[in-house]
């Protein structure tokens, strides 16, 4: 049932874009690299791209992803 309101009632999952959800995803795969990180010393990004700027361009798209996050998220808190 779809039921049309206006756009402040609206809840913050229907305003994610697609740049908000592969943000999300890119964080996600971050939290579980870096989990396995912490629980086991595996680094699975250094395992699949070695020392190489590769890896260092995935570090960096997690942390992209987070301060992105950070942003819209307090711009989806204020609608």
């Amino acid at each position: 049932m779809n039921i049309h309101m206006p756009h402040h009632k609206r809840g913050v999952l229907d305003q994610m874009n697609g740049v908000d959800k592969a943000a999300g995803a890119v964080l996600a795969l971050g939290a579980i690299n870096w989990g396995l990180v912490g629980a086991a010393n595996f680094d699975a990004v250094r395992a699949a791209l070695g020392r190489s700027a590769a890896a260092r361009a995935a570090y960096g798209l997690v942390g992209a992803s987070a301060a992105y996050a950070i942003a819209r998220s307090h711009q989806l808190s204020r609608h």
